[in-house]
């Protein structure tokens, strides 16, 4: 019997890269995936607005050799350089200086431009930050890109989504303390924009699958990537100038939501069943049965060090000096 192939994922990217390395790292392993033919790349957009994050996203993709469309959210705006994002604004080659904020265009815009353009069924979105661009993009009205508002473009073009976010205490109830006495209750990404993430659960249409702080707690990948990789590379300047990832690498948050987006069948991760994700006004979230619901979480299947290692894997591809 001749093989099924499936269409490779169109990933449409929305990240708050600048601050964590992990998101930069992301997006190193989406473009060798990209390499691999493995998936397309639509465009990369952030969920904010600064000077710099135009410049930081468009540096790695040129890296990377790719151009694709960059959006910022300008309704989102943050005067925040970043760890790292001003950087590799200003040390690599790219399209957008940061005295011209203003031309580089709106995540929205971009997003809807490119699922109209797209076949029906087609984007799988994936978030790697708050969830203001998403809850944005839902709420969007008519433009000149299509006449549908923003849930019924989304129900028409997007296959599935997936976003980095979520602490759900009903599979990991231990607790998890950063520091001497911190103890996570809630995880950064909702947390950062409470309202946004409601409006996204409640109004989302079609499936939406959470990649949550735990599933990437327990994976650290890219140990020696700032001391491996290409001096050019602006992926390997990130993890230099981000205090955590320079020596010892950094948690894989960001890395497991995009590898689930384009290997969504690999075995990687069991689903939780399908319902309803609810984000409470502290920002923590809990996943509850509802028939018909297409809200999901992931759970572990595989091992955390064959994810590490494939994470690595494809990371690495021409870094010199990794031994997995």
């Amino acid at each position: 019997m001749d093989e099924i192939k499936r269409p490779i994922p169109k990933i449409l990217f929305d990240t708050d890269i600048g601050g964590d390395c992990d998101d930069a790292g992301a997006l190193a392993m989406l473009h060798r995936l990209c390499d691999r033919g493995e998936c397309e790349l639509l465009a990369v957009t952030a969920c904010y607005a600064s000077p710099y994050v135009a410049g930081c996203i468009d540096a790695i993709n040129r890296y990377y050799g790719r151009e694709v469309p960059v959006g910022i959210l300008h309704g989102k705006p943050s005067a925040e350089p970043g760890v790292y994002s001003r950087g590799l604004c200003e040390e690599f080659e790219n399209s957008y200086p940061p005295e011209n904020t203003d031309s580089v265009p709106d995540t929205v815009s971009v997003m809807r431009r490119i699922l109209a353009a797209s076949d029906d069924h087609s984007v799988t979105l994936c978030a790697t930050g708050s969830m203001a661009s998403l809850a944005a993009l839902v709420q969007s009205t008519a433009d000149e890109y299509s006449p549908l508002d923003g849930r019924a473009l989304i129900a028409q073009k997007v296959l599935r989504t997936v976003v980095m976010g979520g602490r759900f205490y009903g599979t990991w109830p231990m607790p998890v303390v950063i520091g001497a006495d911190f103890t996570v209750t809630w995880e950064w990404n909702i947390h950062a924009d409470v309202p946004a993430a409601q409006i996204m659960c409640r109004e989302w249409p079609g499936e939406l699958v959470f990649s949550s702080y735990e599933i990437g707690l327990f994976c650290v990948t890219m140990k020696g990537y700032a001391q491996t990789a290409p001096k050019e590379d602006p992926v390997r300047r990130a993890y230099e100038l981000h205090p955590c990832g320079r020596e010892h690498g950094r948690e894989s948050w960001d890395h497991t939501a995009l590898l689930y987006a384009v290997r969504p069948d690999a075995g990687y991760w069991n689903l939780h069943p399908h319902g309803r994700v609810t984000v409470d006004d502290e920002g923590v979230t809990s996943c509850h049965a509802e028939e018909g619901g297409q809200q999901t979480y992931l759970l572990p299947r595989e091992d955390y060090d064959v994810i590490r290692d494939t994470i690595n894997g494809l990371v690495f591809t021409g870094a010199d000096g990794y031994n997995a």
